[in-house]
């Protein structure tokens, strides 16, 4: 029951400004307009100065290389799996980005790191600092690999590569790499404002992923959006895990690593995708359903945790 409370107090939040979001719609207090204005707000100040900032100010005692590795192609399965099995039984190319890019990543942000402190008050932060270091930059990178090619047509390996260049969010990542290795002095005042329209990023998006939500559309959809939260809540935790205790992590990084595998779908990939031609209505429908899906399987996976003494 415990784990239960644990999953509800952390997702009730999301859902609440998610239906808000919604309600706002039905009342035309927010339109179509809004929601695209928005999307383009947050896509290209919002989210880029908060990821600048993150991996700028972020600080790693000692990198696990073998471990940084496991995560990344960890992902990398899961990515590619996805991308295989919806090709199976997803014919329309918008419909299948939407499906893989909810699959595989996860909002460990704003949602993994509070059911951290939640669950475990050991020393984790430097596997917490591979995560947004490396791991988050890994889920851009393959969102936009993903995005471009089924939302740009025929590409040339040029405008393929100049357009992966261009992403904002590679842009920002780039930047906060390179401020962060030559120790780049930034005015506290104009980080201070920056973290101001950064946190925009999640209150912002809920309201979006509410306001495009419609329910009176698509119901043939309905296995698409089941699987791909499947994947993302339950499957890729449920292999990759297990594989990670048999290598001989410590629980530390085995806490994280279920979190990053097993928290819901980002809410970034509402934003992206709106932005760069995916599946936009599938994709608030799968982010709404993987969050709700979360307060079983978080209770079923942190109970699995608690049995095996990892937590």
């Amino acid at each position: 029951m415990q784990n239960l409370t644990i999953g509800l107090d952390i997702i009730f939040p999301v859902f609440l400004v998610i239906l808000t979001g919604y309600f706002l719609k039905l009342k035309n207090l927010i339109d179509d307009n809004f929601v695209a204005r928005s999307t383009t707000l947050v896509f290209y100040v919002a989210l880029p100065a908060k990821l600048f900032f993150d991996i700028k100010n972020s600080q790693i005692e000692k990198l696990d290389i073998r471990y940084t590795l496991y995560l990344l192609l960890g992902t990398l399965a899961i990515f590619s799996l996805s991308w295989i099995i919806g090709r199976l039984f997803i014919k329309e190319d918008r419909k299948l980005s939407a499906f893989v890019h909810c699959a595989y990543r996860s909002n460990f942000i704003y949602i993994g790191i509070p059911i951290l402190e939640m669950i475990y008050s050991g020393d984790s932060m430097d596997s917490v600092l591979v995560v947004i270091i490396f791991g988050l930059t890994f889920y851009n990178m393959l969102s936009i690999v993903l995005l471009t090619y089924y939302g740009g047509g025929k590409l040339s390996a040029k405008s393929f590569l100049l357009k992966i260049i261009k992403n904002p969010m590679i842009v920002s990542v780039c930047l906060g790499l390179f401020a962060k290795l030559i120790n780049l002095p930034i005015y506290e005042g104009i980080e201070e404002g920056a973290s101001l329209i950064a946190r925009l990023t999640t209150p912002l998006s809920l309201i979006l992923i509410g306001g495009s939500l419609d329910f009176k559309k698509s119901k043939s959809d309905n296995l698409i959006i089941f699987s791909s939260a499947l994947i993302k809540n339950a499957l890729g935790a449920a292999v990759l895990v297990p594989l990670g205790y048999f290598m001989g992590f410590s629980n530390s990084q085995l806490i994280v690593a279920y979190l990053f595998f097993a928290t819901p779908c980002a809410v970034n990939c509402f934003i992206m995708g709106k932005q760069m031609g995916s599946d936009a209505l599938l994709t608030s429908k799968i982010i709404t359903a993987s969050f709700a899906m979360s307060i079983v399987t978080y209770s079923v996976g942190i109970a699995l945790l608690n049995y095996f003494g990892i937590i």
